[in-house]
């Protein structure tokens, strides 16, 4: 894959306070297991090799920020099971909720921390300044082993986050494909060593909302964050696709889409009918074929992956690992995550 290059592209984000580095100062990005889970077409290439100044191209220049109405009192909650990133105006109406890519899954976890955070105050509008806590543009980034650099941050705009345990993690582009004209493609799973990767044209947004905005308060958690009680409607993001949770039919928004709930719950899971093959979205968990219970048919189903559904334990009480689930048509065999009966 790649060439055949069997090689690691270890991209960092050069952040400490003088103590020492921390949280996205270990990004990794490798061109074996995260990247051949990208929908089954290996097509989510890494960029560039680092030192290979003369193919980095668009990953070099800053990027456009939007002129938008800035938040007069913003707030973000993250969610990892729900890989989230629910940005809302305390004092205003706005309030939209974008996908992210958190950090991988070690030893049963996510690399990115939970707890209360926060943005601090300056704005730098100089590339890879030393120190901010807003950047409108940070593109590269520096190996301290070897030296080199690469433009891994592709010139969109890197929020720093302050608190325990490190000043260390932030959130920034989605790295992959950095060198694409408009910054790159996000992976919705767990991709990181720390930081929170958004798409770039949600990064943006994001920036130009709360830029400046002083302690703007950032929590992360690791349940889905539910509306009004822990029984509510799941914060997520507007266009919904297989796995995703609903309450009816109408919730799943996409072509065929159909929200199965188990007999006697209110919570279920979108799906839409199949006979051998699924259609799969880019950067989300590839979907698989199986028997339908309801009707003896088939139902589409994310597969199992570290990367993207974390071997389904982020869908708690919803989604079940199914190892060596088969087609209807006994074609070919997946570990699934499964729609609870």
């Amino acid at each position: 894959m790649y060439g055949g290059l069997a090689r690691v592209l270890v991209a960092v984000a050069t952040i400490s306070l003088g103590t020492g580095a921390g949280g996205c100062a270990a990004e990794a990005f490798h061109d074996d297991e995260e990247a051949s889970e990208a929908n089954g077409k290996g097509d989510l290439s890494l960029g560039t090799v680092e030192g290979a100044a003369e193919s980095w191209g668009d990953a070099t220049k800053c990027k456009p920020i939007p002129s938008l109405e800035a938040l007069r009192s913003p707030e973000i909650v993250i969610s990892l099971d729900g890989l989230t990133l629910h940005l809302r105006d305390r004092a205003g109406t706005y309030d939209r909720v974008f996908p992210i890519g958190p950090g991988a899954i070690e030893n049963g976890k996510s690399l990115t921390p939970i707890g209360q955070f926060y943005t601090g105050s300056n704005t730098t509008e100089v590339p890879d300044s030393k120190w901010g806590y807003y950047y409108a543009c940070r593109v590269m980034w520096t190996d301290s082993e070897t030296g080199k650099a690469s433009p891994v941050f592709a010139g969109l705009p890197f929020i720093r986050l302050a608190g325990a345990p490190t000043a260390g993690y932030a959130i920034h582009g989605p790295v992959d494909r950095f060198t694409a004209p408009n910054g790159g493609s996000l992976r919705r799973g767990y991709v990181s060593h720390g930081c929170i990767r958004m798409a770039a044209e949600d990064i943006v947004e994001v920036y130009a909302r709360i830029r400046g905005r002083a302690r703007t308060p950032v929590r992360i958690q690791q349940e889905v964050e539910r509306l009004g009680s822990e029984s509510g409607v799941a914060v997520d993001v507007a266009q919904k696709w297989i796995g995703s949770e609903c309450r009816a039919t109408a919730d799943c928004n996409f072509q065929g889409g159909v929200c199965r709930v188990p007999q006697g719950a209110t919570i279920g899971t979108c799906t839409r009918p199949c006979t051998r093959a699924c259609p799969d979205r880019a950067g989300e968990a590839t979907t698989f074929c199986v028997p339908d219970p309801a009707n003896g048919a088939g139902m589409c189903v994310p597969q199992a992956s570290v990367t993207f559904t974390d071997r389904c334990d982020r869908y708690p009480g919803r989604l079940v690992l199914k190892a060596g689930a088969s087609r209807p048509d006994r074609s070919a065999r997946a570990d699934v995550c499964a729609p609870v009966r």
